[in-house]
């Protein structure tokens, strides 16, 4: 609708007005607007005009629509909303598949701490990296409690240590939640054991047993289908893996923090520094995982700083060498603006060392130690002895058993090593109680007794021998 500059007023009774604008003359009552005439719109400024001609606004009815300024999140999917990742998240996109973790319990601490059970480590490779953050804080938090689980299933107090960690990994989470404004997680908003009740209620897979569909899987397909991946699998992005699938680029589980040095384990700090894993520059991550690579190297450094005390085991130097490191890591923590670790927020070295110590998941360095039965050797314990592996037991006769199995039965089939390795034992047993007999002291005498007695007697002697095992990956 045009009106013309030279148009004159009609007496108020006569004017007419456009229809569905309102115009506000001296004297008018202000109408009660109705929900439509709420929306934000142009002003149209009282008449007369002395304009040539104006455009009257066009007005559009209807429902306002709201974006956010800049690039909107773009869902892996390539949509705008989030959808569901094949195998990663539920059939609405809105949670991880594998969150919230199950609380350990004396039903579920086995299939936790079984070797076989598939894991998942989420980062850049598998999650989007704008917009549906909550993902990414699950994905941090699942990282953080698988990490912590690998410590615990080698502790004697499995259950007790898992419990620990699954509390200390929500908890971290909810802290994670509360420092952003979008919606938190409901679980979130209880306390106590009412929150952990709650999570755990919600949580997809409380046994965690892994499907055997899940397991029929190929690499293949799970890279394609953003799959959930072993936590030695190889990030798909990496320049590593782009170069060689079978590259030492693999992430693994972290003995973070290190313990306190002190005389209890010197001896170990000492003499399993080569069986512990190294992290070396070219074997991390450039980009991504950046809380994994400063852990990763302050324990490198800290190898560093004891190779130097270990010519003389000096405890003292180990310590000052542990404080030093620890030190530098959260001056590297406190630069980035990602959630801190939790022992960096302390105010004084003393604090922050104390609450190292206690974290520590392995304050004694044993890690590296395994304890087997002879008496009854496993496919796993074949794997320990057949690996890169030391006898650490004193019994005088023992590296005559360890030494026959390594070398008579681990280049043979798995089947056969089995056999194997039980008829090496059975001529242990004969040698001790023939030709040697007179070269050990049989405290429990069993030697005297029949063959299937002395069998069952000879457990004791082969139970409780202890082995370091390098957890050094090939080439390192």
């Amino acid at each position: 609708m045009v009106i013309s500059q030279h148009s004159h007023l009609a007496p108020r009774q006569a004017q007419i007005l456009p229809k569905h604008v309102h115009y506000c003359l001296p004297g008018d009552e202000i109408p009660i607007a109705d929900d439509y005439d709420m929306y934000q719109r142009e002003v149209v400024p009282q008449l007369p005009l002395e304009l040539g001609q104006v455009q009257l606004p066009l007005l559009i009815q209807g429902e306002p629509v709201l974006s956010p300024r800049g690039r909107r999140p773009v869902s892996p999917c390539g949509g705008r909303q989030p959808c569901p990742l094949d195998g990663l998240t539920d059939s609405f996109g809105s949670n991880l598949n594998t969150f919230p973790p199950g609380k350990p319990n004396r039903d579920n601490i086995g299939n936790i701490c079984k070797k076989s059970r598939a894991k998942t480590v989420y980062g850049r490779q598998n999650l989007p990296q704008t917009g549906f953050s909550h993902l990414s804080r699950q994905g941090q938090a699942i990282n953080e409690l698988e990490e912590g689980f690998t410590a615990c299933c080698r502790k004697p107090d499995k259950l007790r240590c898992a419990v620990d960690v699954w509390k200390k990994t929500l908890e971290d989470f909810c802290v994670s939640e509360f420092s952003v404004k979008t919606r938190h997680y409901h679980c979130c908003k209880k306390s106590g054991s009412e929150r952990e009740t709650c999570f755990n209620n919600d949580a997809p897979n409380p046994s965690y047993v892994t499907s055997a569909a899940l397991q029929e899987i190929s690499s293949e397909e799970i890279s394609a289908a953003a799959s959930p991946r072993n936590l030695k699998a190889c990030p798909p992005n990496s320049p590593k893996c782009q170069e060689d699938m079978d590259s030492k680029y693999k992430l693994s589980g972290l003995a973070f923090p290190p313990g306190e040095p002190k005389s209890s384990n010197i001896q170990n700090i000492c003499k399993l520094r080569k069986y512990r894993p190294l992290y070396t520059d070219n074997l991390l991550p450039n980009t991504g995982y950046g809380h994994y690579v400063r852990r990763a190297k302050a324990i490198q450094r800290m190898e560093g700083e004891f190779k130097k005390c270990c010519k003389t085991d000096d405890v003292a130097c180990a310590h000052a060498g542990w404080k030093k490191v620890l030190g530098k890591f959260c001056a590297q923590e406190q630069i980035v603006k990602t959630k801190h670790h939790e022992c960096c927020k302390k105010r004084d070295q003393t604090s922050m060392t104390s609450c190292f110590a206690s974290e520590a998941p392995f304050p004694e360095y044993d890690r590296e130690v395994e304890v087997l039965n002879l008496g009854n050797v496993t496919e796993d314990d074949l794997q320990i002895l057949c690996g890169e592996s030391k006898l650490l037991s004193k019994q005088k006769q023992m590296p005559l058993l360890v030494s026959s199995i390594k070398e008579r039965c681990c280049a043979l089939s798995q089947d056969e090593k089995l056999r194997c390795a039980a008829e090496q034992r059975e001529t242990f047993i004969k040698t001790l109680c023939g030709p040697k007999k007179s070269s050990w002291k049989d405290a429990q005498d069993c030697c005297s007794k029949d063959e299937q007695g002395r069998e069952q007697c000879f457990t004791y002697y082969l139970q409780n021998i202890s082995m370091a095992v390098s957890q050094r990956t090939k080439g390192q």
